[in-house]
């Protein structure tokens, strides 16, 4: 059975015991398999219709984030949102609010929506479609139940493959060879931005009304950031690879990157728990760094020079 079968049978499971969760996160490609999980619980508890598949069935509304700056604002929320969730379903049966890149939720409507959340009316099951859960309110997220519709977040191919191999080829500290290795994860950034962009026009072109500039802008900017934590999170693995050896050493059976035990023994045995450990704070700074949009070019090479890799 298949991942996505799998998330299919407990899902029915649920509904036939009557005791789905309160709300869904699915965590994957909002417009793909985020949408087409999203469609088929509808088509579950409301009927498999035109209009539940066209996303135009009155009981089975979606939301998407409004103006230039492609947010979900807490007007949007109340004037928009809950009204239509308060509302008797016109079917007789369930309605199925879906709120895609919940992740776009301002704090205001994110409070203003968990209110509702905590008691949703009677056969009222929210979907809430994100690229990442990190930016959503822990709360919101606590009383939702989370899929994962992608599998584990993971730096996409070819970038991988490239960000493994600058990691595994390390052999000592040297300024010049960290400007490099800052030079490859600019290059890494830059390219998806222009991938970006390109699967952003391909996800969207046969929509009935053209996004504008502002629009698109705003859904390929959404498309780096995931990209970008997915990279930041390989190297947190990596150095959370490197803590775990310098503290159990050959005892370790888990690991983050087990065909590269060899190089990660080496470069453990030559740095103190104290450094390992100072990887993650300042990994933790230079993701702030890149969140307040300030040029890879201009924060990778500062941090590249400090870490401990």
């Amino acid at each position: 059975m298949s991942g996505m079968e799998r998330i299919r049978e407990n899902l029915r499971n649920a509904f036939q015991s009557g005791r789905p969760a309160q709300g869904y996160i699915i965590i994957g490609p909002v417009y793909q398999e985020g949408a087409e999980l999203a469609t088929w619980i509808g088509q579950q508890l409301i009927g498999e219709t035109a209009a539940v598949t066209d996303h135009a069935h009155p009981d089975m509304p979606w939301f998407e984030p409004e103006k230039k700056s492609r947010i979900i604002d807490v007007e949007m929320m109340r004037e928009r949102i809950l009204p239509m969730a308060q509302q008797s379903s016109l079917s007789g049966g369930w309605k199925v609010p879906v709120i895609v890149s919940a992740d776009r939720m301002k704090t205001e409507a994110a409070n203003a929506f968990l209110k509702t959340l905590e008691e949703p009316p009677p056969q009222t099951l929210f979907l809430l479609l994100a690229d990442s859960i990190t930016e959503m309110l822990p709360t919101i997220v606590s009383r939702c139940q989370v899929i994962h519709v992608g599998g584990s977040r993971r730096l996409a191919e070819p970038w991988r493959t490239e960000v493994l191999n600058l990691l595994s080829s390390i052999r000592e500290k040297s300024a010049f060879l960290d400007t490099v290795r800052a030079e490859t994860l600019c290059a890494i950034f830059e390219d998806m931005e222009d991938r970006a962009e390109k699967a952003v026009r391909e996800e969207r072109k046969d929509r009935p009304v053209e996004d504008d500039a502002e629009t698109l802008k705003a859904l390929v900017g959404a498309k780096v950031k995931a990209w970008r934590s997915d990279l930041i999170l390989m190297l947190e693995q990596w150095m959370q690879d490197l803590v775990r050896l310098k503290v159990a050493g050959e005892a370790v059976t888990q690991l983050n990157f087990p065909e590269q035990r060899t190089a990660l023994c080496g470069r453990a045995e030559r740095y103190t728990l104290a450094r390992l450990l100072e990887n993650l704070t300042m990994l933790e700074q230079l993701t702030v760094h890149l969140e307040r949009n300030i040029s890879p070019s201009q924060v990778l090479p500062y941090w590249m020079d400090r870490f401990f890799l």
